[in-house]
């Protein structure tokens, strides 16, 4: 009994206490980091809710040598997709940066 809490308790420290998902389950088919919109759009369909901003990150910018010798702030194409497949499964939050999937979160229940 003892081992069975111990093994719960472990998987729920190391699997996503805070809601972070590694890959996210379409109706048998993963979507997982660094995949395009349009290749999860193709796996799970439209998205419940889409919200497009802009994030502000560094690049670096390299000198002669090859080393970095400053960062240049740039503002690039950020967009959050909302899956909310029902009350019985969770809600997905994928986060895409400059065309990539960078963030598989999740938040509950859907309705």
């Amino acid at each position: 009994m003892h081992l069975k809490v111990a093994v719960v308790m472990l998987t729920v420290a190391l699997c996503g206490a805070m809601g972070l998902a590694w890959a996210l389950d379409c109706q048998g088919s993963l979507v997982s980091l660094a995949q395009a919109p349009w290749e999860v759009q193709a796996i799970c369909g439209d998205p419940s809710q889409i919200d497009d901003t802009f994030q502000l990150i560094h690049k670096p910018v390299y000198g002669p040598s090859g080393g970095v010798v400053d960062y240049f702030p740039m503002a690039v194409p950020k967009s959050m997709w909302t899956y909310n497949f029902g009350s019985s499964q969770l809600v997905y939050l994928l986060t895409f940066l400059e065309g990539k999937l960078v963030k598989i979160d999740t938040a509950g229940y859907g309705r």
